[in-house]
C-alpha cells in the first residue's frame, strides 16, 4: 500500500507549447498553479467499493518536479524531491532510501501535472467532463501501465482532487482540503533534513 503511495505521490507539475482540444483544456488548467500546499486525505476502495485504507498528511509542489509529500496517519511516511534525488523516509521503521530522480519517476501520476503539454497529448488520452464550474480531465495511458484511468478533478480551475484505478481494479481517491496556490517555497523545503526526521 505504501508502494501505491509513493506511485501517487510521483505522478502530479512543468507545461510547455501548444496542442488540440482537451488537452489544450488541461493544460490551461494546470499552468495557472506554479505550485500547490494542502492537507490531503487519502481513501483505496477495491472493486466492491469497500474501504481498505484511509490515510492523511500534508503535500507541497512546485513546478519542475518538486514534491514534499507527508503522511501523517495512519503511519508516518516522507517523500520529498527536489528534482534530481528523491529520499523516501520511513519515519516508523527509521528506514531511509535514496535515489536519482529521472524520466520513469516523473512519467508516474503526482509528476503529471509537471508533463509537457506534449508528454500529454503522446503519453495519454485525455477526455473532459464538465458540471457547472467543476472540470474532470480522464486520463487514459496509450501504453498498458500500473493504472487504467487517473482523473484530475478541478473547481473554478483549482485543482482539488485526483482519483486513480489501478489493474486490479482498486480505485485511489486523493482530495485536497484547504489547498493554497502559488505561493512561494524555499527549494530548502524540498531537500531532506536528518534534523527533522530525527524528531518523527
Amino acid at each position: 500500500m505504501r508502494q501505491l503511495l509513493i506511485f501517487l505521490c510521483l505522478s502530479v507539475f512543468t507545461l510547455t507549447g501548444f496542442a488540440e482540444g482537451d488537452v489544450a483544456q488541461l493544460h490551461l488548467h494546470l499552468s495557472g498553479a506554479q505550485s500547490l500546499n494542502a492537507k490531503f486525505v487519502q481513501q483505496v476502495r477495491d472493486v466492491d467499493g469497500e474501504l481498505l485504507q484511509e490515510s492523511k498528511g500534508t503535500i507541497a509542489l512546485k513546478r519542475p518536479n518538486k514534491i514534499r509529500w507527508e503522511s501523517i496517519e495512519p503511519y508516518h511516511y516522507l517523500l520529498v524531491s527536489n528534482g534530481q534525488t528523491v529520499w523516501r523516509y520511513d519515519a516508523d521503521l527509521e528506514q531511509l532510501n535514496t535515489e536519482a530522480f529521472d524520466a520513469n519517476l516523473a512519467q508516474t501520476p503526482a509528476m503529471i501535472i509537471g508533463m509537457s503539454i506534449d508528454q500529454l497529448a503522446a503519453q495519454y488520452d485525455v477526455n473532459v467532463k464538465k458540471n457547472g464550474n467543476a472540470r474532470e480531465f480522464v486520463l487514459t495511458p496509450k501504453q498498458p501501465g500500473s493504472f487504467t484511468e487517473m482523473a484530475l478533478m478541478f473547481t473554478w480551475g483549482k485543482l482539488t482532487g485526483m482519483r486513480l484505478t489501478d489493474t486490479l481494479e482498486q480505485t485511489t481517491k486523493i482530495e485536497f482540503v484547504n489547498p493554497k496556490y502559488n505561493n512561494r517555497f524555499s527549494d530548502r523545503e524540498f531537500e531532506f533534513n536528518e534534523a527533522e526526521a530525527s524528531k518523527s
